[in-house]
């Protein structure tokens, strides 16, 4: 009998063990991060009134207000900076439009990548939301390294250069037909649960695993957002 009673204490022991295993971690803390990427590349940075890029992307992008973000207007979202990025509008990005994006838009992916110094971002005034690729916190010369100094470039997925990366095959020239391929890849990687749904929370939760604990040294917390009630 006390074998058994040892036995049985064992097996509950081993299956609590296991479930704690398979008990996913929980993320992180959400920290907005001073600088945001969209999936498709376009910078967001954090002010004083908008102080979470990543909310001010998803309320641009979430164009029925429902309060998540379908397949298309996740790729209606991509569109949009397409377009903007292919200033001479043949419909296609080339590698002028590429080098205007890196180093007007974005000249935190100069900095990182050339080792070019660029002012440090942690000044947060009333200025735009996102980058009209025109001063302001486009990021001007100064006094340090942009590698050691700038803002972590926070983003959802893991490319180093997401309009690059959409360059399917590699001849820098990017079609509109390469970017909705990789939108929509993009899509099918962040919907995780594979509801065709994406909500700010669950993208929360995935940037913050990305980001290390100590990216962010910006002060203001996110606002709690109301999710509209909407008919599924």
């Amino acid at each position: 009998m006390r074998r058994l009673i040892l036995t049985a204490a064992c097996i509950a022991a081993m299956a609590g063990a296991a479930m704690a295993a398979a008990r996913p971690t929980p993320p992180p803390p959400y920290k907005p991060p001073e600088l945001f990427l969209s999936p498709s590349g376009e910078p967001f940075r954090a002010t004083a009134k908008a102080p979470d890029p990543l909310e001010t992307w998803f309320d641009q992008a979430d164009t029925g207000h429902l309060g998540y973000l379908d397949r298309a207007e996740f790729r209606a979202d991509a569109l949009r900076f397409f377009k903007r990025l292919d200033t001479d509008g043949d419909g296609v990005i080339d590698g002028f439009e590429v080098a205007d994006y890196e180093h007007k838009l974005v000249p935190e992916l100069a900095a990182w990548t050339e080792g070019i110094p660029i002012r440090d971002t942690d000044d947060h005034d009333d200025g735009p939301h996102h980058s009209s690729g025109q001063g302001g916190h486009a990021g001007a010369r100064g006094d340090h390294h942009g590698d050691a100094h700038r803002a972590a470039i926070a983003q959802l997925l893991g490319d180093p250069e997401p309009v690059m990366a959409a360059d399917l095959n590699f001849d820098s020239h990017i079609t509109l037909a390469e970017w909705t391929e990789v939108t929509d890849e993009r899509f099918d990687a962040l919907d995780k649960a594979k509801t065709g749904k994406l909500t700010l929370e669950e993208l929360r939760d995935q940037l913050a695993r990305k980001m290390p604990p100590d990216h962010s040294h910006h002060k203001h917390r996110p606002a709690q957002r109301q999710t509209p009630q909407a008919a599924l």
